[in-house]
């Protein structure tokens, strides 16, 4: 089977969240059996340079050559090169619009210049001749409306990553979608009378996903469908929820370069203690006690993380042993907040601003904890990464967070520490809980059935199996 992903992100060239390591790790997987390829914009600051294969395709199809738009002439100008990564072909969209872009979010004319690259990732579906069109989140949700409208359609699936994030647009900034090459009828895209990207993709696509069955259920009903969720209701027969998977060569405490001292499960007391020390000594903190838990949090500090929650929690159980490591940025009060702690409790609270995919791995080998406040999480890999280093994960109670971590009175069950979202009473009991966990006999236990879980996409991979299969039937 030939497959075309779609997706503003992809690691380790382009990363701001979960989607970018997702989409890497599954399309490694299914490089093993079939053929796959992944359409990407090239930016300015990449993570990584691509290797090329001096491979070039046009981003325009020959029907659409002679019109005279400016989304026509730019397209025309713009190629795909070619490259590859651990199996997988990689299709960077070089265009004018991104080039100069120094991070793929939070630029002016985001409706424009993801609208110009859905278009651009359809044509080389077609170009390709593929089995099967995968598109990510709401930036290359047009791609599925022109997959619907055209007499060549090809099989399709819709992944949502985070239903939060929906590219919603007055009707006045997308009227180009209604001339070449788009010529796409938008009233059914309206919600709250803005042209609204996801829901392009909701109703085009022939089967839907999202990133957890517990984030599917969530978001049939509000406030988690964010407006969508009667969008959703519609296509509830083609809507289905997956858990992401990892990958074992990026993240095993075994084997990963970046730790301090690599570590397995008979080895593990050991391992951890030794990276602890390190990473105190690297962030200048040598004299912090080795004995003491350590809580390690890593995320974009935003609202939907629950940092708020969190920091009202530990400002009231600050009595607690608990060290923090913190790596993050975004809201500019949570990032001052986290500031202020780390100048004013050194001996508590470190705070790095920014990412570092490096620190990220240190703080998980390193960790004792690890904190996701979340108030949704569509899947959450960190809870994930966390079971593989041993690192016992404190999350709320949503999305895949809920599906993957299990707080079982019986030990031989537990996988981590579960509490309410948006509660700080319930959070701050949790951190009491984690305080006696981590002196007690059972952690060897908990630490032993969580180093033991399997999240890799071996199975996951043959879900997906299934649903572009279900998508090509539908097409039939």
């Amino acid at each position: 089977m030939k497959i075309l992903h779609a997706s503003a992100e992809y690691f380790p060239y382009i990363k701001m969240g979960g989607l970018a390591d997702m989409l890497a790790s599954l399309t490694k997987v299914q490089a093993q059996s079939e053929e796959v390829y992944v359409a990407l914009p090239l930016i300015g600051t990449m993570g990584k340079e691509p290797q090329w294969t001096g491979k070039e395709f046009k981003a325009l199809l020959a029907e659409d050559t002679n019109e005279k738009t400016m989304a026509v002439s730019l397209l025309a100008k713009a190629r795909f090169r070619e490259a590859e990564e651990s199996g997988v072909k990689l299709y960077f969209f070089d265009s004018e619009l991104f080039l100069n872009l120094a991070s793929i979010y939070g630029q002016a004319e985001e409706h424009y210049r993801f609208a110009i690259f859905s278009y651009a990732c359809y044509a080389l579906s077609q170009i390709l001749k593929v089995d099967a069109f995968h598109a990510h989140d709401w930036h290359t949700a047009i791609s599925l409306a022109l997959q619907k409208n055209s007499s060549k359609s090809i099989p399709s699936l819709f992944t949502i990553h985070n239903l939060a994030y929906q590219g919603d647009h007055p009707f006045w900034m997308t009227g180009f979608l209604k001339e070449d090459p788009f010529r796409l009828v938008t009233s059914p895209f309206d919600h709250d009378e803005k042209c609204n990207y996801m829901k392009v993709g909701i109703l085009s696509a022939g089967q839907i996903t999202t990133v957890s069955p517990g984030y599917r259920e969530e978001t049939l009903t509000e406030p988690n469908g964010f407006g969508l969720s009667y969008v959703l209701n519609k296509r509830k027969a083609n809507y289905s929820g997956i858990l992401n998977g990892i990958d074992p060569d990026e993240w095993n405490p075994e084997s990963d370069k970046r730790i301090f001292q690599t570590y397995n499960l008979q080895n593990w007391k050991e391992g951890k203690s030794k990276n602890k020390e390190e990473l105190y000594r690297e962030i200048g903190r040598p004299n912090l006690p080795l004995d003491a838990p350590l809580i390690g949090l890593i995320g974009r500090l935003t609202y939907q993380k629950g940092f708020p929650t969190f920091l009202q929690a530990f400002l009231e159980r600050r009595h607690l042993p608990h060290r923090y490591v913190v790596l993050g940025s975004g809201d500019p009060e949570t990032e001052n907040a986290f500031f202020h702690l780390s100048d004013t409790m050194p001996d508590v609270f470190y705070f790095y601003k920014g990412y570092n995919e490096s620190l990220a791995h240190k703080i998980e080998a390193a960790s004792d904890f690890f904190l996701m406040p979340s108030l949704f999480e569509p899947c959450g890999l960190n809870q994930m990464y966390s079971h593989a280093y041993g690192t016992i994960p404190i999350v709320s109670r949503v999305g895949g967070l809920k599906d993957t971590v299990e707080e079982s009175i019986d030990p031989k069950f537990k996988t981590g520490i579960v509490f309410e979202p948006n509660d700080v009473g319930s959070l701050g009991y949790a951190l009491e809980r984690a305080k006696d966990l981590f002196v007690s006999p059972d952690r060897d236990i908990v630490v032993k059935n969580m180093m033991k879980l399997d999240w890799t996409w071996k199975k996951r991979k043959l879900e997906y199996d299934n649903i572009y299969k279900s998508a090509i039937e539908r097409l039939q």
